[in-house]
C-alpha cells in the first residue's frame, strides 16, 4: 500500500503537498521531488531515477522490480508496448532521454491512478480525492459516467463520475508528453490473451494448483482472511504456514462462525478470532468516502468491518478475493452459457416483442421476456439481465433534463460490446471481467477500503499467470452446475470433502434486524427529496417508488443500493 501524486507541466509544491494530506491514509510522502517543471511525491522514496511506485511491480519471469529497475526496464523499452511487466502496482516514472513521464497500471488495475488534464499541466494522484486537493481541478459531474453505473454498478474506465478526471486503464500507460500543457496518449502494455486453450479439466486442475502455489511462495504476508469457504481453505492447505485470520459480523450481513471454525479444525489450524463493530451510519459514511465513487455492491459494509478487525492482529493480509470471478464462483457464468444455448432461436424474437407489453409488470418476468427477445444479440441479453437498470428504467428514472444531456450517448451496450467480440458467450463474460468486473468493481473496493485502514492485501487468485492460464480454458472446463469445480478438483486430497464440497456462500443484504434499520435511517437522510430534485437527474417519485418496494424485490433492492450509494457519494463528495 502506497501512495503517488504530481503535477507535470508546472512546478507548484504546495499543490503536491494538498494532494499527499488528502492520501495520507495511504502512506505518508516524506518530501516533494521538485525538477524545472513538475513537483511529484511518493509514500516510498522514489530515488534517482524518479520512479514513483505504488505496490509490487515484477518482470514478466515474475522477478520482484525495485523503483529503480522499473524505471530502468521502461527506459530499455523505449515505448510502453514493448514493456513486460506485471504484477500488483500502480507507477509514474520519468523517462530521462526524453522527459516524458509514463503513468503504468498493472494488468488487472490492483492499484488505483487517476489523471487529470487543466490548462497548463497534468495532475495525477491514486485516488480521485488526491486530484481533487490539488484544487487545480473542479467538479463536475460526468453524466455519461452515471448512466454507465446505474447500468453496471461501476463506472467503467477510462472515465470517471467526474468530468475531465481520467482512470489510467489496467495494463495501459499515459504518456506524459512535452508541450503547455503535456499531451497524454494512452498505449496498451501487458493485455491479457483470451485465445482458447485446449486441455482436459484433471490437467486444467492440475495447473491451476501449481500456479497458486507459485502465487503463494511470492505472498510476503503471514496473515490470511478466513471464512467457511473453500477460497481460503485452499489457500491454507497450500501454504499451511500462514496464520488464519477470522472476523465475525453481525448476524444480518453473514452467520459464518460455525463453519469457519469447523473448516479450521478439519485443515487443523489454528484460528485467531475478533469481533467486528456494530454498523452505524458514521460506518456507512467513511465507507462512501474512502471508497472514491460510486459503486454499488452493499458487500462493501461488512468488507470494511472485517478489514477495521483484522488490523488489531496486522497490517498485511493474503486474500481469496478473486477466486469466484476467475473459477466460476457466480451462478451467471454457468447459467448465462446453458441459458444462450438451449434458447437461441428458441422463439422468433419478433413474436416475443409483440408479447413484451402484455406481459404483467413483474421484474422477473419482464427481464426474463427480454432476454429471451434478445437472445441473438450477447450484449443485450446479458444486459436484459444484470443490468441494475435496464434501458427502459433508466428512461423512466430520468429527469427530461438528464434524458437531453444524454440524448447524443448511445448507452451502456456500446461499453459492454467492446469487450464482446464474435459469438464466444464464454470469452466475452471472462473478457468483461477483467476488464470492468475485477478491476474497477472488485479491486477497487478491496484496496480503497484496505487503504483507509492502512492494510495491504494480496490476492493469490489474481496472480498475473493464473489469470492467463484460466482466461483461455473453455466454459466446458472451468464453469459447472457446482461453483469452481476447478479449484475444488486442484484441492482434492488436501482440503477435505466437508469444506471442499461446501456450497459457496455470500454476504447478504440484511432483510431485518438493527442494521436494516440503521441502512433505511441513513437512506432517508440521504435520499432526500430536495437532494434529489436539486441534483436534476431522477425523477422523485420514481426514486421514491423504487425506496418503498426494495424490500421484497429483488431488482427493487439492486437499485435501492445503487441509488444509495451514489446519493451517499454525491453528498460526501460534491456537496462538501
Amino acid at each position: 500500500m502506497g501512495a503517488i501524486c504530481g503535477i507535470i507541466g508546472k512546478r507548484d509544491s504546495k499543490a503536491v503537498h494538498a494532494m499527499s494530506q488528502a492520501m495520507a491514509h495511504r502512506g505518508h510522502a516524506p518530501r516533494i521531488v521538485e525538477g524545472a517543471e513538475f513537483a511529484v511525491a511518493a509514500s516510498a522514496d522514489p530515488g534517482d531515477a524518479l520512479a514513483l511506485v505504488d505496490g509490487k511491480p515484477r518482470a514478466g519471469s515474475g522477478q520482484a522490480l525495485s523503483a529503480q529497475e522499473l524505471a530502468q526496464a521502461c527506459t530499455n523499452a523505449r515505448v510502453p508496448g514493448q514493456l513486460e511487466v506485471n504484477g500488483a502496482f500502480a507507477a509514474a516514472v520519468r523517462i530521462p532521454e526524453t522527459g516524458e513521464w509514463w503513468l503504468l497500471r498493472d494488468p488487472l488495475g490492483t492499484k488505483p491512478l487517476y489523471y487529470a488534464r487543466t490548462k497548463a499541466a497534468l495532475v495525477f494522484a491514486s485516488e480521485l480525492k488526491g486530484i481533487l486537493a490539488s484544487g487545480l481541478v473542479k467538479k463536475h459531474l460526468n453524466l455519461t459516467a452515471v448512466d454507465h453505473y446505474l447500468t453496471l454498478r461501476c463506472v467503467p474506465g477510462p472515465e470517471t463520475i467526474l468530468q475531465g478526471i481520467w482512470r489510467v486503464r489496467p495494463g495501459h500507460a499515459v504518456r506524459c508528453r512535452h508541450g503547455k500543457p503535456p499531451e497524454p496518449t494512452e498505449t496498451a502494455v501487458t493485455p491479457f490473451a483470451l485465445s482458447r486453450s485446449e486441455i482436459r479439466r484433471d490437467a486444467a486442475a492440475q495447473r491451476v494448483r501449481e500456479l497458486l502455489q507459485e502465487a503463494l511462495a511470492r505472498c510476503e504476508a503471514q496473515n490470511l482472511l478466513w471464512s467457511g469457504g473453500i477460497d481460503c481453505a485452499a489457500l491454507a492447505a497450500l501454504e499451511p504456514g500462514m496464520q488464519p485470520v477470522f472476523v465475525t459480523l453481525e448476524r444480518a450481513w453473514q452467520s459464518e462462525s460455525r463453519l469457519a471454525r469447523e473448516s479450521a479444525r478439519r485443515l487443523r489450524v489454528s484460528l485467531w478470532q475478533a469481533a467486528a463493530r456494530r454498523t452505524t451510519e458514521e460506518t456507512l459514511a467513511k465507507a462512501v468516502y474512502h471508497l472514491d465513487e460510486p459503486i454499488a455492491d452493499a458487500s462493501a459494509f461488512p468488507l470494511w468491518s472485517v478489514i477495521e478487525a483484522a488490523r488489531e492482529h496486522g497490517t498485511a493480509f493474503v486474500s481469496g478475493h478473486g477466486a469466484d470471478e476467475l473459477l466460476g464462483g457466480y451462478p451467471r457464468f454457468h447459467f448465462l452459457q446453458k441459458a444462450h444455448g438451449s434458447a437461441q432461436g428458441l422463439v422468433p424474437a419478433s413474436i416475443l416483442s409483440g408479447l413484451l407489453p402484455a406481459l404483467p409488470p413483474n421484474a422477473f418476468v419482464r427481464r426474463a421476456s427480454r432476454y429471451l427477445a434478445a437472445i441473438k444479440d450477447n450484449v443485450e441479453a446479458y444486459l436484459s439481465l444484470l443490468a441494475v437498470f435496464d434501458a427502459d428504467e433508466r428512461r423512466d428514472l430520468y429527469t427530461d433534463a438528464m434524458k437531453a444531456a444524454l440524448h447524443r450517448n448511445t448507452g451502456s451496450s456500446s461499453l459492454v460490446r467492446r469487450y464482446f467480440v464474435g459469438g464466444d458467450l464464454a470469452r466475452n463474460l471472462v473478457s468483461l471481467d477483467l476488464n470492468v468486473t475485477v478491476p474497477e468493481l472488485l479491486l477497487t473496493k478491496c484496496d480503497r477500503i484496505a487503504a483507509a485502514h492502512g492494510v495491504t492485501l494480496e490476492f493469490p487468485y489474481l496472480s498475473a499467470p493464473l489469470v492467463d492460464f484460466v482466461a483461455r480454458l473453455s466454459p466446458k472446463v472451468k464453469y459447472g452446475v457446482r461453483s469452481k469445480p476447478l479449484l475444488r478438483l486442484a484441492v482434492k486430497g488436501i482440503v477435505p470433502a466437508p469444506v471442499r464440497l461446501r456450497a459457496r456462500r455470500g454476504f447478504r443484504i440484511p432483510q431485518s434486524g438493527r442494521v436494516v434499520r440503521v441502512i433505511e435511517n441513513a437512506a432517508r437522510q440521504t435520499i432526500t427529496q430536495e437532494r434529489v430534485e436539486a441534483s436534476g437527474l431522477f425523477k422523485w417519485q420514481h426514486v421514491d417508488k423504487i425506496m418503498q418496494s426494495a424490500t421484497h424485490n429483488v431488482y427493487r433492492r439492486r437499485q435501492f443500493w445503487a441509488l444509495f450509494m451514489f446519493f451517499a457519494w454525491y453528498r460526501a463528495f460534491m456537496e462538501s
